[in-house]
């Protein structure tokens, strides 16, 4: 399940070698709760900066993936 969210964060860290990224976020409709979300260098984009709108993929709960969201279309 994809959800909309904002990045509040992003920490790099390594273990054993390999790049690791901790991830803070808030999800649409409740930006009061900062979530956490720990994932390889594969599973998000680390050009993120705080403030970036971001879809978080989910499975029973679990972040699988982060990635920069897409503009949503001007509807004027």
């Amino acid at each position: 399940m994809d959800q909309n969210g904002t990045l509040e964060g992003l920490q790099e860290y390594s273990i054993h070698g390999g790049r690791w990224f901790r991830a803070f976020f808030t999800l649409e409709g409740d930006s009061e709760t900062i979530l956490q979300a720990q994932l390889p260098e594969d599973a998000i984009d680390s050009t993120l900066k705080p403030g970036d709108p971001i879809l978080v993929t989910m499975l029973l709960r679990t972040v699988m993936q982060i990635k920069r969201r897409a503009p949503e279309p001007d509807r004027r």
